[in-house]
């Protein structure tokens, strides 16, 4: 079996919630959405701090 590793970048790097609404982006969004996103088979996320 070939091995796979998912990536989700929750916050990106410039974009705010005038761009998209349901961006994270107080800690507790962030926390929440990472939980979500490892539930769904993220292995990792990567973030841009705020």
């Amino acid at each position: 079996m070939d091995k796979l590793v998912i990536v989700a970048a929750m916050t990106g790097a410039e974009t705010t919630k005038a761009h998209n609404p349901a961006l994270p982006a107080s800690p507790e969004e962030i926390i929440r959405s990472a939980v979500e996103c490892r539930k769904a088979g993220a292995s990792m996320v990567h973030l841009h701090v705020r």
